[in-house]
């Protein structure tokens, strides 16, 4: 059981360290812990990819992800690859990824070889492809395109080797869709009328339902299923005020478990590896030298005390006994570049 607020300082995280300058975001763990993906963003003409082995909570060299066609991974400008998710059984890891002025497609990689492959043909889904997720039992792949002109969810099966429609086309892009945990519902966000709201559906369905709780003002963004909620960033404080939201998916009251978090790049909110808790970085400056875990029944929270400034991005996994955390930051001086850290935290939370 958390306390209301317990704080845990911590000194010593590993540093994962890139050549170039560049921010690091978006880390994501394999599902044994042993390799970490993460982005190197320079925030004027490229987004690299990389990733690092991690043993016993002690990060490597990290290597950089050259997709098909690049040259010097990316390093000439213009290039993109992001958005890593890894596979839930295999250390194989999908995301998106272009050259200067290509289209976006989705590649794969192992990560005892990184070269990547492009993942499907234009055949089998034409157009820009993005937000690659993968179902908890690893059989199918969803996925965003925009063939249609707006952005459409489609489902890839690995048992059939075809890509089908979630649900017909609409004229309101679609964002960032994740699966729950019986691997046949997906959660997705849309938007719709100016905002940004939340919706799901279910294989064999033909209409996407909206979340009860999760629409209305401002923008319901980057769901999570946890058991039968769904957990999600939600904006409609406004003024970039973001605040960590979470409802059955079913429909019923929404409990706001964080307010005034730092918002990803690009993920979802993170929960720790039993689903009962997220985590989160604050957006304000008295508190973003901490990473936070929030039970998501509201019943307390642990801090944990980085040393660091502007604290964000957590990526928390359990494997080989340990529990590790990788987050993203701001040295306490001497650089405008967010750094990457790996800190153990096993048993804390």
């Amino acid at each position: 059981m958390f306390a209301l607020l317990a704080s845990l300082s911590f000194a010593g995280a590993a540093e994962v360290s890139w050549v170039g300058g560049g921010h690091g975001s978006n880390p994501q763990w394999s599902a044994d812990g042993s390799w970490l993906a993460f982005e190197v963003n320079n925030n004027s003409d490229k987004v690299d990819l990389y990733i690092v082995r991690v043993s016993g909570g002690a990060p490597g060299a990290p290597t950089k992800v050259a997709i098909p066609g690049s040259s010097s991974s990316f390093s000439g400008g213009g290039g993109f690859a992001a958005a890593p998710v890894w596979h839930p059984k295999q250390a194989i890891l999908v995301f998106s990824g272009a050259n200067s002025g290509g289209t976006m497609r989705l590649y794969y990689l192992a990560a005892s070889n990184p070269a990547p492959t492009e993942y499907l043909n234009s055949s089998q889904a034409p157009g820009s492809l993005a937000w690659p997720t993968i179902s908890p039992d690893g059989s199918t792949v969803a996925f965003v395109t925009s063939a249609s002109g707006a952005g459409d969810v489609m489902l890839f099966s690995q048992q059939t080797n075809k890509v089908t429609p979630a649900m017909p086309s609409t004229k309101e892009p679609e964002n960032a869709p994740t699966f729950g945990p019986d691997n046949k519902r997906v959660v997705f966000s849309r938007k719709n009328y100016g905002t940004e709201d939340l919706f799901t559906i279910t294989t064999g369905e033909t209409a996407a339902v909206p979340v009860k709780g999760a629409t209305g003002n401002g923008d319901q963004t980057r769901p999570r299923m946890s058991g039968s909620n769904v957990v999600y960033f939600t904006g409609e404080r406004g003024d970039d005020h973001w605040d960590i939201g979470v409802v059955p998916v079913s429909g019923g009251d929404r409990r706001v478990v964080a307010k005034d978090v730092r918002l990803p790049i690009r993920a979802a909110p993170t929960l720790t590896p039993d689903g009962s808790a997220v985590v989160y970085g604050s957006s304000e400056p008295a508190k973003d030298g901490s990473v936070y875990v929030s039970k998501l029944d509201g019943s307390g929270t642990v801090e944990i005390k980085t040393g660091q400034a502007a604290v964000g991005e957590p990526a928390v996994i359990s494997a080989g006994g340990k529990t590790l955390l990788a987050f993203t930051c701001l040295p306490s001086s001497g650089s405008d570049w967010r750094q990457l850290h790996v800190i153990d935290v096993t048993g804390k939370f």
